[in-house]
């Protein structure tokens, strides 16, 4: 496809210019206040990427119909540089206004320029995307989805043959993003994986990824580790509506979360073990995270163990977090962490639990004095910044006090269902007793 390169200076913020398909602007300039608006003209059916360059200052773009609706919004930026990327198509020719403007965070530089690419996908592109879809129909239809593992690696062998970063990133999309099966499609949202950030994190730390590869191999044949969970879940909790599960490969962010149909597994934090060379990330510093992943353990054990924690989460209510949000954070973390480790005898956070039991007492009066309104970065999802105890030790609270509120009750079916089922930290915690249980300890 060839581009007109257009530099656009001075727009704005109230005008509005036509934006040609197939056009990029170079180097636009952006200051605070401003909101670049791009009319654009959209046929039916057709497929248009929306590409943004960052060039020293954090974007934010969204394209609105006539009437005001927005039609699509890009993800958060990660970074003051780097690229965006979404997709839209149409269901009927349009007219549409493409917004651009700084990404409101008090961190994010005051000015700074991008670049602004609009391209309609080329009918061999379209006919390339109907292929893959058929191909992967049978994939789709699975209970475990493994395929995309195959699709990664496969991307990661042809980066030998690229000269450029873009290269790199190109051969990331084409191979392993563009024939993600719906799994991998859900996983790309809840994680924002794109193309340009697979080339940045296997580019960073390449020796963990070649060290990892084998072993992410093992989880192809899990399919009936996790019929088993699931037939164990059924038996302790009645209500139980068993999810999909796909197994893909990410950024090294996260060993599982959950969509609206799949549980979602980071396949190269999952399998990482004692054998995976984690020195890039003690380079970089990132202590907690080298010590996760060279943790050890058994493959199916972790598999079991990470699978039945997120199918807790799968089954919890959509709830708000009510009036103490980090007791709500904390108990919801941690009746995951305990119900999982009834469904499959063991949970995913051993090593928060070594520290926990040898400093629970002082853990709990830390945790209590800001249980309405204290940080969860102190707590939660803090791998890349404890450095002075173990991470997410809000997990290991909120088991405690599940395992707390479990001992007590009668009806041992009915309290799983009641912490599955949250919607009172504050009663579920006062019902536990574990308060009671720390001042005689």
């Amino acid at each position: 496809m060839i581009f007109l390169a257009l530099a656009l200076l001075g727009l704005k913020a109230a005008g509005q210019h036509q934006l040609v398909i197939g056009t990029v602007l170079e180097k636009v300039k952006l200051q605070k206040a401003d909101t670049l608006s791009y009319l654009l003209s959209l046929k039916k059916d057709s497929v248009y990427r929306f590409q943004v360059d960052q060039l020293g200052i954090a974007v934010s773009f969204k394209l609105l119909d006539a009437s005001g609706q927005t039609l699509l919004k890009s993800r958060r930026p990660e970074d003051i540089t780097g690229w965006l990327s979404s997709e839209y198509s149409p269901l009927q020719d349009r007219t549409c206004v493409l917004k651009v403007c700084r990404y409101p965070d008090p961190e994010n530089t005051p000015s700074g320029q991008f670049t602004l690419q609009v391209s309609a996908l080329s009918p061999m592109e379209l006919v390339r995307r109907k292929q893959i879809k058929k191909e992967l129909a049978a994939e789709n239809r699975k209970t475990v989805l493994t395929a995309d593992i195959d699709h990664f690696w496969q991307a990661f062998d042809a980066l030998t043959v690229c000269r450029t970063k873009a290269d790199s990133a190109a051969a990331f999309q084409r191979i392993y993003l563009d024939r993600a099966t719906d799994g991998l499609i859900d996983f790309m949202a809840a994680r924002e994986i794109t193309a340009e950030r697979l080339q940045q994190a296997v580019a960073r730390y390449p020796r963990f990824y070649a060290s990892v590869r084998a072993n992410t191999y093992g989880v192809k044949k899990s399919e009936a580790l996790i019929k088993a969970i699931y037939k164990n879940f059924k038996a302790l909790y009645g209500r139980f509506k068993p999810f999909k599960v796909c197994f893909a490969i990410g950024i090294a962010n996260t060993g599982g979360t959950v969509s609206n149909e799949f549980v979602l597994i980071g396949t190269e934090v999952l399998a990482s073990s004692g054998k995976v060379d984690v020195s890039e990330f003690i380079r970089d510093q990132d202590i907690s995270k080298a010590g996760l992943l060279s943790a050890g353990g058994d493959l199916k054990q972790k598999i079991r163990s990470m699978v039945a924690h997120e199918c807790v989460h799968t089954q919890q209510l959509s709830t708000g977090p009510g009036t103490c949000p980090l007791l709500s954070q904390v108990l919801r973390e941690g009746i995951c962490d305990f119900v999982g480790k009834l469904v499959a005898g063991g949970q995913i956070n051993e090593k928060a639990h070594h520290y926990g039991d040898a400093h629970e007492k002082q853990l709990w009066e830390e945790l209590r004095s800001g249980l309405c309104n204290g940080d969860p970065a102190r707590w939660l999802y803090n791998g890349h910044t404890s450095k002075d105890r173990p991470a997410d030790l809000g997990y290991y609270m909120g088991y405690r006090i599940a395992k707390a509120y479990y001992d007590r009750a009668a009806d041992k079916r009915q309290a799983i269902a009641e912490m599955i089922l949250l919607n009172d930290a504050q009663q579920l915690l006062r019902d536990s007793g574990y308060e009671e249980l720390m001042k005689e300890k």
